[in-house]
C-alpha cells in the first residue's frame, strides 16, 4: 500500500498556482517580468496541459522545484522533465465499499416474476427472436 497524505493531492488549478508561487518566491519579480507581454491564460494553460498529471501531486512539484536551475526559469517541457524522474505519483486506494447485499427481498421477487413471464412468452412461442 502506498504511503502519502491527502494533501499531497490537489487538481491541476491547485498545482499550478503552488508551482508559480514556489518559482515566484525563488526567481522574485524575474519570474514575474518573465511573463510580461503573454497572455497569462495562455501560459496557465499550456502549462497545465505539458505538464498534466504532475500538477496534481505536491511532492511531484517540490521534486521539481528543488532540480531547477537557480539562474535560469525553466520552461514547461523543461519542469515535465524534473517530474518525471524519481518514483512515481502513488495511486489513492479507493474508499472502502460497505457490504450491501446484492438484492433485496423485493428484487429477487421482482426477478422470479420476470423469468416467469418470460418462460410464459417462451413456452406460448410468442417471443419472436
Amino acid at each position: 500500500m502506498s504511503d502519502y497524505l491527502e494533501s499531497d493531492f490537489c487538481d491541476p488549478d491547485q498545482g499550478l498556482d503552488y508551482l508559480f508561487a514556489r518559482m515566484g518566491a525563488i526567481y522574485g519579480a524575474t519570474f514575474i517580468r518573465h511573463w510580461e507581454g503573454v497572455d497569462l491564460e495562455i501560459v496557465r494553460d499550456t502549462w497545465k496541459e505539458v505538464l498534466g498529471i504532475y500538477l496534481t501531486y505536491r511532492p511531484k512539484l517540490d521534486q521539481a522545484i528543488y532540480s531547477m536551475d537557480d539562474t535560469f526559469i525553466p520552461s514547461a517541457l523543461a519542469v515535465k522533465k524534473l517530474c518525471m524522474t524519481g518514483e512515481r505519483i502513488p495511486s489513492k486506494p479507493h474508499s472502502e465499499i460497505g457490504y450491501s447485499p446484492a438484492y433485496s427481498s423485493q428484487d429477487k421477487e421482482f426477478v422470479k416474476e420476470q423469468f416467469r413471464i418470460m418462460r410464459e412468452m417462451i413456452n406460448k412461442k410468442t417471443y419472436k427472436g
